[in-house]
């Protein structure tokens, strides 16, 4: 997918402007997390530190999806956006993020 497509505003881009090819963004991701897991390592002695766990940039996507989801978002809506080929994974999405806010909601009544 290309600016030229019709899309705009990407997140993570190539030189180029173009988006970013997912090996790519994911190497980058784990060497975040790498970088960030090290320098916790030097600061343990001085308290509770937790490190990063491992996270992909599908992980990112699943993420915005169960956000949208849970405000609300019209499912046929979400999948349109995310391009999801079968309403079923969308739902499972959906499913998943409207239970844990049920649980919530309940717990908080």
């Amino acid at each position: 997918m290309a600016v030229g497509d019709g899309y705009r505003n990407f997140i993570f881009v190539n030189p180029f402007g173009n988006v970013q090819h997912q090996g790519t963004l994911n190497k980058a991701l784990r060497r975040i997390i790498r970088d960030c897991n090290l320098e916790v390592l030097d600061k343990v002695h001085r308290g509770n530190v937790a490190n990063l766990t491992n996270f992909s940039n599908h992980s990112l996507r699943n993420t915005f999806t169960t956000g949208m989801c849970e405000v609300g978002v019209n499912t046929k809506a979400v999948q349109e956006i995310f391009e999801y080929a079968h309403a079923e994974t969308t739902m499972k999405i959906y499913a998943e993020a409207t239970k844990d806010l049920r649980k919530s909601e309940l717990i908080n009544f």
